[in-house]
């Protein structure tokens, strides 16, 4: 069965979401991270019907990593040294070497639905590949069902043409997409935070429960 390795950031202060501050203080970011971490597994678990693994940075020695494990019972991993695409060849060639299909995904989209999960499922389970752009021209998820060597080559990650760049590399790779998810807001700043707080219920209220999703964050969205 086709595996999803969700690649997490360890939420600790002053290393996760550091777009986020300022508004933010380092601390409110690192608790955004655990709640779009914690939204993102929940999202996984109720419609990926194969395995999950949480692909954790730097290491999963962060005490949400095991809550994680011990409440859905997921497979943890540390992620690898490199640059993004590294990571992710590095993890979609633990899949490979099992022989199974295996798809990528990040936490700073756990407002992707779910029948999105469940599509990029069965695309893979028929030998199909899926990738999910997002609306800042990079991507969110991507599914294989074999190895593609050069895929990530040369692509200058955390800009607006890391899809584009990964789109030049599958074709040359002989590789076209059967499925295309339809694109969605990746959350990385207070702007793309409180846009998505403010249509999706679930991470508003994760957000006033855990005390950040009002003051100067909101502020800040609002005037944007």
């Amino acid at each position: 069965m086709p595996i999803l390795m969700l690649m997490a950031k360890a939420p600790w202060s002053g290393m996760a979401k550091t777009r986020l501050v300022p508004p933010y203080s380092r601390h409110q970011a690192a608790e955004v991270a655990e709640i779009l971490l914690r939204l993102s597994v929940d999202l996984c678990a109720q419609h990926w019907a194969g395995e999950l693994v949480i692909a954790g940075w730097p290491d999963t020695d962060h005490r949400i990593f095991s809550e994680l494990e011990k409440q859905y019972q997921v497979t943890l991993v540390d992620q690898s040294k490199g640059d993004l695409g590294e990571k992710m060849q590095c993890l979609l060639a633990t899949a490979f070497e099992r022989n199974t299909a295996a798809a990528v995904m990040g936490t700073d989209v756990p407002h992707l639905p779910g029948s999105a999960l469940v599509e990029t499922y069965n695309a893979l389970r028929c030998g199909g590949s899926v990738v999910g752009p997002t609306r800042d021209g990079g991507f969110c998820l991507l599914g294989l069902s074999h190895p593609v060597p050069d895929l990530f080559t040369g692509i200058h990650w955390g800009t607006s043409d890391v899809y584009a760049q990964m789109l030049l590399n599958a074709r040359a790779s002989g590789l076209t997409f059967d499925s295309t998810l339809v694109p969605v807001t990746d959350i990385d700043c207070a702007t793309d935070l409180h846009r998505v707080a403010s249509v999706w219920s679930p991470l508003r209220r994760a957000l006033t429960a855990a005390g950040v999703g009002l003051g100067a964050g909101s502020e800040v969205s609002h005037r944007s």
